[in-house]
């Protein structure tokens, strides 16, 4: 707001408006940016308190918020700067003007934030493939399974062994959906050729034909996603 507000008060101090193209170059330099240094605390002010109070995040409420805070802090100072001369009408005009000008000086900082914000990286790649051996990062992940302290990562061009913890590498499989159908396995939902329940024993046949355990709880598991 810093920034802004000198800016404003430069190019203010430029068009001298409201009759201040009386004042000499340097009167109205000081004047104009004095005030608008002085809108932005009144910003910061309601930043604060915005703060504290845990107030709304909207970046165009956040704004009018501002526009306000800073207005009133203005408006003080140049209703002072004019009295005695104040009159009922004079003073709500005064009011009016200064939050035009606040508002504008608001709106084009939360237009400038609102330009500066990068959108959120959508993650389209599990980044568990970046632990892969060269040759199978181009692969599908199929499934995992625990193997004392590795875990072994079955893909589509073949099996890789990484030193991780079975939950460090379910997290990192993110975004593909999978189910942890067993204590040590996890598998992938594009990994799945079909699945067997027979004579109380549950399988999955993977595609590359590996067929991996299914725990009561995973079989739970497989019926809430709607897998069987």
């Amino acid at each position: 707001m810093v920034v802004i507000s000198f800016g404003a008060g430069l190019v203010l101090s430029i068009l001298a408006p409201y009759g201040t193209g009386r004042l000499n170059t340097s009167e109205r330099f000081a004047y104009w940016v004095g005030l608008c240094m002085a809108g932005g605390f009144g910003a910061a002010i309601f930043d604060i308190v915005s703060h504290l109070k845990n107030l709304t995040r909207n970046i165009w409420l956040t704004a009018l918020g501002r526009s306000i805070g800073s207005a009133a802090l203005v408006s003080a100072f140049v209703l002072y700067s004019q009295s005695p001369n104040n009159t009922p009408a004079g003073i709500a005009l005064t009011l009016f003007y200064v939050w035009i000008i606040a508002i504008l000086i608001c709106s084009t900082g939360a237009l400038i934030e609102l330009a500066s914000r990068k959108p959120a990286a959508v993650r389209t790649r599990a980044s568990l493939i970046d632990r892969l051996k060269p040759a199978l990062r181009s692969a599908e992940i199929y499934a995992l399974s625990s193997e004392d302290h590795y875990v072994r990562i079955m893909t589509s061009k073949g099996d890789d062994l990484v030193l991780m913890r079975l939950k460090d590498a379910i997290a990192e499989t993110a975004p593909l959906r999978g189910i942890q159908t067993h204590r040590s396995w996890w598998v992938a939902e594009n990994g799945t050729e079909k699945s067997t329940f027979t004579n109380g024993k549950s399988e999955i046949v993977l595609k590359n034909g590996h067929i991996t355990p299914v725990s009561r709880s995973g079989k739970s598991r497989l019926k809430e996603a709607g897998w069987i």
